[in-house]
């Protein structure tokens, strides 16, 4: 894995500049396993640049630009990505654990098996983009936008995101389905009656992550397709295709 310098690396964007102008001597920016961690790379034009495997954590990519670029299972893991034009890039498998992406445009990115977990994607730009087997655990959603072409996990995936608060309504019903999925549902009866969480003492996570309310439980049945629609509804920002 080679690591780069600043000065090597400023001779890399620069050849690649002169490549996507098609002039004379330039060459597409081949970062593939390159070491980058803690690079500045802030507003860098990377559109179209190769860095599968590379390992990019906690590097600073704030308003850069990698359209179309390709981030195969590359480390990104703590990375500030704020602002970064992400669309229709190559994230298969990528580490975004805890990486900053607010407001980031993934449109079309291929986000497929990505970890997200922990990651800030609030007001970033999700239409079309594939995050199918993607690990959204802890991953804040709020205010990102989506359409009918946005590719999801499985619902109970989306669910392990962090929604924070929520409407008094679905609230109840994340709570329902949170016993539903939980190995005593009359845990949860005890619990609004003041007896302890429903999760002490046992090894079962939560089926879902937001703030409950232990004053509006109330038993009842839910599906979980009806509460993953209505976060969307709530706490995302439907788009145009």
């Amino acid at each position: 894995m080679k690591t780069y310098t600043p000065d090597e690396l400023r001779h890399v964007l620069a050849l690649h500049a002169k490549w996507l102008s098609h002039k004379p001597g330039g060459s597409r920016a081949d970062l593939r396993y390159a070491n980058l961690r803690y690079a500045n790379l802030r507003s860098a034009n990377l559109r179209s640049a190769d860095l599968g495997s590379a390992n990019l954590w906690y590097a600073d990519l704030r308003s850069a630009n990698l359209r179309s670029a390709d981030l195969g299972y590359a480390n990104l893991g703590s990375a500030d990505l704020g602002s970064a034009n992400l669309g229709s890039a190559d994230l298969r498998s990528a580490n975004l654990r805890s990486a900053n992406l607010r407001y980031a445009d993934l449109w079309s990115a291929d986000l497929r098996y990505a970890d997200l977990r922990s990651a800030d994607l609030r007001s970033a730009d999700l239409g079309s983009a594939n995050l199918r087997s993607a690990d959204l655990r802890s991953a804040d959603l709020r205010s990102a936008k989506w359409n009918d072409k946005t590719h999801w996990p499985a619902i109970t995936a989306v669910l392990f995101a962090n929604w924070g608060d929520v409407s008094d309504d679905l609230c109840r019903d994340l709570m329902r389905y949170d016993a539903a999925c939980h190995p005593d549902p009359a845990a949860f009866d005890r619990w609004a009656a003041g007896g302890p969480c429903p999760l002490d003492g046992i090894q079962t996570q939560r089926a879902a992550l937001f703030s409950e309310k232990r004053r509006l439980w109330s038993p009842g049945s839910v599906r979980p397709y009806d509460v993953f629609q209505r976060l969307l509804a709530e706490k995302m920002v439907k788009v145009d295709e």
